[in-house]
């Protein structure tokens, strides 16, 4: 039966994924006999992006990376590095202007001229690229041919259900390594296509060309190599093959592809009478049974193919058989010591190490079975020995055999990289004992140091600089000092690392950050102490000209960030603000043009740094008008956790590498394509969807690039489409074609109802503006918005009846106790005489004449419904309605307990705002009044946001100080100290940049504290094209009492507004935007 169906994923701005930009998971599990090794270490912090603001490695590095990583392709890689090189070099070429004129070099030109040069050794490459491919086709299809040839053997020549068949095992092997070697053959094309594709658009870039396009489909597109379809049914074969072996194994008469009538008639052989005789041979020796195993040995002694037998079933047993056992076979004289597999290319020697049995390994030793043969991974056995932590085997093997002690496996891998990753330090001082190798012989090697400070294994590593260990570079540009820094969670190695002449401040040759910067980025507490103790300075700029404090900042480390503050507040402060240095990062706005290029540029540039080429800048700025919202169908968002694995299998050997495919039977929406595991940029998924009740979703998971399904499960409607289902967590589990169990999945989810009333009509109403200056949908640097002037904050909850109330507090305060605001009713509020009548002001004559600090004194802690404040505050006052809305862990922590669902909430909220705004329209065609939402929960921001597009939404940030006291607001913090912790972490401005750009929110509030400490995030945060508040209130987003002297100062500040932001909300109580479009 078929599993696929068809659907699309509705993402507001995410692209779809395409197979160039796909990366292949190499985070595998080993299996036994092996696969590809673990990837040592690229970084996931790395400089971001603008927009999508997620870590990235330069091609370069990255091409680097993945000949490492694929040691045997490596000579086969389009050489990317030499082809830039090259346009270098011919844009300097000098060209002849004139016939008898003189040489000028003009690169563009230069560049035109030689385009013959530059296209003949990328024709060159490519030939080179395609001959590798076409020889590992060819190779592959062997491969697969030998191993459906022996899948077919076995089934007709031993019985079903029959998983300790002498072959059966290594069959099973075989297939799984077929799937890892052909998966490293698609990253090979996956990279190679994708290094075209670049070194390309370098050119048209460099030349002012437009050759890309028409060379990809003429001259690329159509070369075998990058023809799927292959690859495609190569893997799909393997998977179909692989399962059904599995099957037939376990006595299941389930055939996953149609067979020709000689193979259907094969498959229906149960079993024969010599598959019956292996079986019970192998029985016998697995329970030690060694009169049995003796007496079938002296019954079949005498067969033509006895020792044939009885060396495969030897080979297999070895696994499970006791030494016994063992001894028997080879005591019969019918074993071929020197014998291996014909599928692993293991002898005995190979199956000794990794099982453990030393009676075969000294047989083997002593019959001089050859200790240097490699398996099918490139393996010897001291590989194996080293990999299980067999000391006294590593000992025996390296007494026999010392030439093997450096010998690399298929990934490049020596018998001390493996005890360094699996952590066998008796083997590694072992190893170091017999002088085997520390320092690599060439770039293509792995780096004994550098894997041992990436483990964090400090013992590893002290033996190794005992040795004098070099400090060098990986592959990436990183130093031990730098991975130490990014992995680690204490810092002794650091200081081992500087005993041993490590320099705390060396500059890294991927983005020129110093050990503090990983550090800082990746929150590594301790390590960060320890290199500000040490003299790092906290003061160093990466290539892009920012600090370490940015990238903790970005990346929401609190704790980083009060380190690197406090050693660097105290010098030069004011300087730092308007330094030179800084200023070239974030220059004032009235010196930018509108499409100047700064620092985080890299939203639409390439790795090399060139950005793409664009229009000129217009002359008036880009205005949209309010945002994409819901009329009738429902949004549903899937988050996968980053913090867990979101997807888990029983068994992880056998997916090394995969996909999950989401998609809908009930929708016509494309399936959404993941690569596992699940990357930062691709764990949010949306939908839009007509008909809640029949919404439902398949999960997926196929081979990395093939189309068989291998695991499946199915989120159900009622999952959805409970009331109180606005948001929250589920856990599915995962069947195998077969429908047995073999992992879970979880997510997050949400889910946004339309507005369930009237909304405003958008034709006479009109909705809010935002100018960009550029012409992307996702991005552009903001200039100015429909926002302007005064904004008076109301902060707006929810009764237990669901009656929109102004309260700056989760808690009211009755007779000295504190209870929880959304569990009382209006009407036992009003009762108890919490509720304030706004009816009349004392000494005022009419409500018309209340200045807007008046109504915020008036308003400051007093209980009203938002239905009368909107009718008495007169409709020149502009509000700012911020939403108290508990996030989970505040409705756990802090006792709220908030019974309302988000949809409710919102829907209750928008009723009176578009009531109040339908009752102005009555009162005077023109009279109407801005208002614009905000709140803390991303949530409630997002709710509010789709359920309608006249009014804009401003979410904020938390980074500093999340709700510390549930009773009353808490005083505003200075800058220039040191931050103070809070029961939970905040969320990091980098994550709530994501969600203001993938929902549409008109832009963010942050922390003035934070942004006066990192000025480079005001840039980074208009250039993803969102309006900027900067907050200098309370911590917690509520309003501080300010006595009269105070009000004065505070109205004399506002001509201090940050420079660059788009508003700033003070202390009053007042949210103020800037007056002119321009900012």
């Amino acid at each position: 039966m078929s599993w696929r169906n068809g659907l699309t994923v509705f993402r507001p701005v995410q692209a779809e994924t395409t197979d160039a930009e796909c990366k292949l998971g190499r985070d595998q599990q080993w299996l036994l006999g092996g696969t590809a090794q673990p990837r040592v270490g690229m970084s996931s912090k790395a400089l971001l992006h603008a927009v999508d603001v997620h870590s990235t490695l330069k091609f370069g590095k990255q091409i680097q990376r993945q000949q490492l990583d694929l040691p045997e392709y490596a000579a086969s890689f389009l050489n990317y590095k030499a082809l830039k090189k090259l346009i270098k070099q011919l844009s300097a070429t000098p060209t002849i202007t004139a016939q008898g004129g003189s040489t000028t070099v003009d690169a563009q030109a230069a560049l035109r001229a030689n385009k013959e040069v530059f296209f003949f050794r990328l024709e060159r490459e490519i030939e080179k690229v395609n001959v590798f491919y076409l020889q590992k086709e060819a190779e592959f299809s062997l491969r697969l041919k030998t191993l459906l040839d022996k899948k077919r053997v076995i089934q007709a020549r031993i019985a079903a259900n029959s998983r300790l068949s002498a072959s059966f095992a290594t069959l099973v092997e075989g297939f799984q390594q077929f799937d890892n070697d052909l998966n490293k053959l698609q990253q090979f094309v996956e990279v190679n296509e994708t290094a075209i594709s670049k070194i390309l658009k370098k050119w048209d870039k460099t030349s002012k060309s437009r050759t890309k396009e028409i060379y990809l489909q003429r001259a690329v597109e159509i070369q075998p190599c990058f023809n799927r379809d292959v690859l495609r049914d190569l893997a799909d074969r393997a998977t179909t093959a692989r399962l059904d072996l599995e099957a037939w194994a376990e006595g299941e008469n389930i055939q996953y592809e149609v067979s020709r009538p000689t193979d259907r008639t094969i498959g229906q052989r149960v079993g024969t009478e010599e598959s019956d005789i292996d079986l019970q041979i192998l029985q016998a020796s697995a329970a030690g049974n060694v009169g049995a195993l003796r007496e079938w040995i002296a019954r079949l002694s005498t067969s033509p193919d006895a020792g044939e037998r009885f060396t495969r079933i030897f080979l297999a047993t070895i696994s499970e058989a006791p030494d016994d056992s063992l001894n028997v076979f080879l005591n019969s004289g019918l074993v071929d010591i020197h014998a291996e597999d014909d599928i692993n290319e293991r002898n005995c020697l190979h199956e000794a190490t990794i099982y453990g049995k030393d009676s075969v390994l000294e047989y083997g030793l002593a019959h001089g079975v050859d200790l240097t043969r490699l398996d099918v991974y490139g393996r010897v056995p001291l590989h194996y020995a080293c990999l299980r932590g067999r000391i006294a085997m590593v000992q025996k093997l390296l007494d026999n055999g010392p030439d093997t002690i450096d010998m690399k496996d298929h990934d490049n891998f020596t018998p001390l990289i493996h005890s360094i990753v699996r952590h066998r330090i008796d083997c590694v001082r072992l190893l170091l004992a017999h002088n085997a190798r520390i320092d690599p012989q060439s770039d293509a090697d792995h780096i004994p140091l550098n894997l041992a400070c990436q483990h964090e294994s400090m013992e590893v590593a002290t033996l190794l600089l005992e040795r004098n260990a070099k400090l060098l570079p990986d592959a990436e540009g990183l130093f031990p000092q730098h991975l130490v820094a990014r992995s680690s969670q204490k810092a002794d190695l650091l200081l081992l690392l500087r005993q041993h002449g490590a320099d705390l401040n060396q500059r890294d040759k991927l983005y020129q950050w110093t050990p503090l910067f990983h550090a800082a980025s990746e929150g590594r507490v301790d390590c960060l102490r320890v290199l500000l103790e040490n003299g790092a300075n906290p003061e160093a700029l990466d290539e892009k000209g920012l600090t370490a404090m940015y990238y903790a900042t970005w990346e929401g480390h609190l704790q980083c960030m009060d380190l690197l503050w406090e050693r660097s507040s105290h010098h030069h402060h004011a300087e730092r603000r308007s330094s030179t240095r800084l200023g070239a990062v974030v220059p004032p706005h009235s010196q930018m043009h509108a499409m100047e290029i700064t620092p985080e540029e890299t939203a639409g540039a390439e790795g090399d740094g060139i950005p793409d080429l664009s229009l000129p800048p217009p002359i008036i700025p880009l205005r949209r008008y309010g945002h994409n919202f819901l009329d009738t169908k429902t949004f549903i968002a899937i988050h996968f956790d980053r913090g867990a694995k979101a997807i888990q299998f029983f068994n992880e050997a056998r997916y090394p590498a995969a996909r999950l495919t989401i998609s809908s039977k009930s929708s016509d929406l494309i399936p959404r394509n993941l690569m596992l595991p699940i990357e930062e940029e691709s764990r949010s998924v949306y939908f839009q969807v007509d008909n809640l009740s029949t919404f439902a979703i398949d999960f997926e998971i196929f081979p990395t690039f093939g189309s068989k399904v291998i695991a499946k499960s199915v989120a159900l409607p009622d999952l959805f489409r409970a009331i109180e289902s606005s948001a929250g967590s589920c856990c599915l589990p995962l069947f195998d074609p077969r429908l047995r169990p073999v992992g879970q999945i979880q997510f997050n989810f949400q889910v946004i109802k339309p507005y369930k009333g009237t909304p405003l009509e958008i034709t006479q109403f009109a909705t809010y503006w935002k100018a960009t200056s550029a012409l992307d949908d996702h991005s552009g640097l903001v200039t100015g918005s429909s926002l302007s002037g005064d904004y008076l904050r109301l902060i707006v909850q929810l009764t237990r009846d669901g009656v929109p109330v102004i309260y700056p507090s989760y808690f009211v305060t009755y007779n000295n106790l504190d209870v929880s605001l959304c569990q009382l009713r209006y009407d036992v509020l009003t009762k108890l005489g919490l509720t304030s009548s706004l009816l009349h002001i004392d000494g005022t004559p009419t409500l018309e004449s209340v200045d807007i600090m008046e109504w915020r004194d008036r308003l400051f802690m007093s209980i009203a419904t938002l239905h009368d404040v909107l009718a008495a505050v007169p409709a020149h006052i502009n509000l700012n309605l911020h939403v108290l809305y508990p996030t989970a862990y505040e409705d756990i922590h802090l006792g709220i307990y908030s019974t309302i669902d988000i949809n409710t909430f919102a829907d209750a909220i928008l009723t009176e705002v578009f009531d109040h705004a339908r009752a102005l329209r009555a009162q005077a065609p023109d009279l109407t009044r801005s208002i614009v939402f905000s709140s803390l929960n991303a949530n409630i921001c997002t709710a509010l946001n789709w359920k309608q597009p006249n009014f804009p939404v401003l979410l904020c940030n938390d980074l500093v100080g999340l709700h510390t006291s549930p009773t009353a607001p808490t005083q505003h913090a200075n800058p220039i100290h040191s931050l103070q912790m809070s029961p939970a972490k905040g969320t990091s401005i980098k994550e709530s940049a994501r969600l203001a750009q993938v929902n549409n929110f008109m832009g963010l509030t942050c922390s003035s504290r934070i942004l006066q400490m990192v000025p480079a995030l005001i840039e980074t945060i208009k250039q993803a094209g969102l309006v900027l508040v900067s907050d200098a209130s309370g911590e917690d987003g509520t309003i501080q009492p300010l006595h009269p002297q105070m009000q004065v100062s505070a109205a004399a500040g506002w001509t201090m507004m940050p420079d660059g932001v788009n508003g700033i909300m003070k202390g009053n109580g007042i949210l103020r935007f800037n007056e002119t479009i321009d900012t």
